[in-house]
């Protein structure tokens, strides 16, 4: 098992290398299909562009020569070309009858990179603006193709020209376009676009590879403060330093909530651990004492063999009740969190355990004043609130030895329920209220006590629990020989809101 959890470690990954590598991938593919967008897009709009050129100057050069009247010749083509223009097309400003007569030369019709033949009527060459080779008329007539001419490659258009007089046929015009240019020019695009993409490549390795670090560094951080306490669980002090305003900061919250809720956890459980040592210690010392006195002397003395029994019973008797509220306050702490959207029938409940009071302690006298007429629901669990009450009625029994009374009073006031449980006993001193739900906690007068009837502290420690899970207010009125009073403010719900319940 040890060799392939090491195994596992040696080949893992750390998780910015990962978050780099896939939006490195994820750019390079975006760049790369924004590469061939462009590339395909800016070549096919040159290429048509060019071929749409082309259209357009073999229409230019077909209206000029359309002027003629006889078929094309080598000097009405001149003529015509450096000399004449059709004046509704080219140049209104400067018409004369319909003619205008310019120093214009052919640059003004054929566009960059544009060869132009004249051919007469029986399809001979007459004027061409190439130096080597003159395309025969063949496919392109009419229409743009693509085509070889002296071993270039280019767009080829012709078209027949007419006069414009007697609609005779004059002779043929045709265009070529070299692609010589546009092959170069896709060429260096491509260059281009391949020296972008390794610059864009090496710039996005840099700022992702710095961005996916700075993104990680919190989880990093929660890494390294688990790897912490793993190595040394009791260290619950520590807490992450992320302070960001995302979903990584509120993990690294809940996180350090966490650590807080499992260091009072540690600390109550030490401390718990700690008063249980306590308390059981004396117990243990006088039934070890008692026994061994036994030994030695109350085989032969009945005297002290009935003091010594009288006294180990005593303190066993402390133990077993020790032993109960320890388990009450553990099944409380693990059914708190379980239940905190239940509702209870609060007069009802009271009804309950003050009827089992009254069974089990027929020497007092418990009485329920209910100041309400309807259901009212209280917003805690049963038990819970059953729990709580039965403390503190038990509590107000053992501090009520000579006036054997206990009351408890519901009434509602707007939105809550107050309810209150008071005895007419010894009361509580100012000083000692503010322990009163510290565990194991007792007052003088009940630590002086050789019975066990007044507790060990912890049923007030497991009201507290209970309060404080459900954020219940908590008052305490007490007078010295004159009795005490608890008072619990409940959220209450409405009828409406309990129809469904």
């Amino acid at each position: 098992m040890k060799n392939k959890k090491d195994q596992f470690i040696g080949v893992k990954q750390p998780l910015s290398k990962k978050l780099s590598q896939l939006v490195f991938i994820l750019f390079f593919s975006l760049f790369t299909v924004f590469s061939v967008l462009v590339y395909t897009s800016a070549t096919r709009y040159v290429l048509h562009r060019e071929k749409i050129n082309v259209g357009r100057s073999l229409e230019k050069t077909r209206v000029r020569l359309s002027q003629a009247n006889s078929s094309l010749t080598s000097d009405d083509i001149l003529e015509i070309l450096y000399n004449q223009v059709f004046a509704d097309d080219i140049y209104p400003h400067k018409r004369q009858n319909g003619i205008v007569r310019t120093g214009e030369s052919i640059d003004s019709i054929l566009y960059v990179n544009q060869e132009m033949t004249l051919y007469d009527v029986n399809r001979k060459p007459v004027f061409s603006t190439l130096r080597t080779g003159m395309p025969t008329i063949g496919k392109s007539m009419g229409k743009v193709i693509i085509s070889k001419v002296a071993d270039m490659e280019g767009f080829v258009g012709t078209k027949a020209i007419y006069s414009q007089k007697t609609g005779q046929l004059l002779g043929y015009v045709q265009i070529f376009y070299n692609l010589g240019r546009y092959y170069s020019m896709r060429q260096n695009i491509i260059v281009f676009l391949i020296m972008m993409e390794v610059l864009g490549t090496v710039l996005a390795l840099v700022v992702i590879n710095s961005a996916t670090k700075r993104i990680v560094r919190p989880v990093k951080n929660l890494h390294d403060l688990m790897h912490q306490i793993s190595e040394n669980p009791s260290n619950l002090e520590i807490r992450s330093k992320v302070r960001s305003e995302d979903e990584i900061g509120e993990l690294s919250r809940i996180f350090d909530g966490m650590l807080d809720q499992l260091e009072d956890y540690t600390r109550r459980q030490s401390q718990f651990i700690s008063d249980v040592s306590h308390e059981l210690r004396t117990p243990v010392a006088v039934v070890k004492g008692h026994i061994g006195l036994l030994q030695r002397w109350g085989k032969d003395d009945p005297e002290i063999l009935e003091e010594s029994l009288a006294a180990a019973y005593h303190e066993a008797d402390r133990m077993s009740l020790m032993i109960n509220d320890m388990l009450n306050m553990i099944r409380v702490q693990g059914s708190l969190e379980l239940h905190q959207d239940e509702v209870t029938d609060l007069s009802s409940s009271i009804s309950v355990v003050i009827e089992n009071f009254r069974i089990l302690r027929e020497d007092f006298q418990f009485i329920f004043e209910n100041n309400i007429s309807d259901i009212v629901w209280g917003k805690i669990y049963k038990i819970h609130f059953e729990q709580a009450l039965m403390i503190l009625i038990d509590n107000a029994i053992k501090y009520s030895p000579s006036y054997k009374e206990v009351s408890v009073v519901l009434s509602v006031d707007n939105d809550f329920a107050t309810v209150v449980v008071k005895d007419k006993g010894e009361g509580i001193s100012d000083e000692d209220i503010e322990f009163i739900f510290d565990r194991f906690y007792r007052t003088d007068k009940s630590r002086n006590r050789e019975s066990t009837q007044a507790g060990l502290g912890i049923g007030l420690s497991v009201f507290k629990q209970i309060m404080d899970a459900y954020h219940l207010k908590v008052d305490i009125k007490s007078e010295l020989n004159q009795g005490t009073e608890f008072i619990v403010r409940i959220p209450i719900k409405k009828f409406e809101e309990t129809k469904e319940i």
